[in-house]
């Protein structure tokens, strides 16, 4: 009897391995990733360079389409260049192209990758209709703010990138322009008060980039056309 125990808790066991490792493998499934001669996207970049795949528009993600776009995007590639440098000082002004705090020690360039795809997802699920393109964005700056400035004064989350539209069939460029995406940076109470309501410094930035990308998807000149208006308007939160 001892030994039908034993091998029946070992079987037990043995299951419950399974399914955690199941579990794990589910949530660590990576985007899908279109063969390259399906994108029309170059399939090389300049040695140095480190991108996240390029990714197809997922037909069944939940649409809440508010405005007409000029361009829909149904495919892309974001890139942020190795040449970058990265500061974990915690000076009021580090000297870096990068410095970001809203995430975990960690590689930031990636860091960095998934917040400019978290906000293109949710820009282009925001509107409707509009050619279908491929976009290519190169991160060329993200410099948001330490913890010494995010809990005195606060600053500027400064984000500047290059976007390139192509057109999904011919890869014809359609668009290419520097964007200068900027976003107040709370500080002090005011920043503590954010996080309490859920706008963290990651949350702000995925909400501003949806704004930013949509504008550049709808409007003849971009962010251009309305970056000031809105910063003025409604402080960007």
């Amino acid at each position: 009897m001892t030994l039908i125990r034993i091998t029946a808790a070992v079987l037990m066991l043995a299951g419950v391995s399974a399914c955690g490792n199941s579990q794990f493998a589910s949530r660590n499934v990576p985007f899908e990733t279109l063969p390259a001669a399906q994108t029309g996207l170059p399939t090389g970049q300049p040695e140095g360079y480190r991108a996240l795949p390029v990714v197809a528009a997922q037909p069944d993600l939940p649409q809440r389409p508010t405005a007409t776009a000029r361009y829909n995007i149904v495919n892309y590639a974001i890139t942020v260049p190795e040449e970058l440098s990265v500061s974990e000082a915690n000076l009021y002004y580090p000297v870096a192209d990068i410095v970001w705090r809203g995430d975990a020690i960690g590689d930031r360039k990636d860091q960095v990758g998934y917040i400019f795809q978290e906000g293109l997802n949710r820009a282009r699920r925001s509107v409707s209709n509009g050619q279908a393109v491929k976009a290519e964005i190169t991160v060329r700056r993200f410099h948001s703010i330490t913890e010494k400035t995010r809990y005195t004064v606060g600053g500027v989350h400064s984000i500047n990138f290059d976007l390139v539209l192509r057109d999904a069939q011919t890869g014809a460029v359609l668009l290419e322009r520097p964007v200068k995406a900027d976003l107040k940076a709370f500080g002090g109470r005011r920043a503590i008060n954010a996080d309490r309501q859920g706008l963290t410094m990651k949350e702000r930035i995925h909400r501003h980039l949806e704004r930013v990308i949509r504008a550049e998807l709808t409007l003849a000149n971009g962010w251009a056309d309305q970056g000031e208006r809105l910063a003025k308007g409604v402080d960007q939160i």
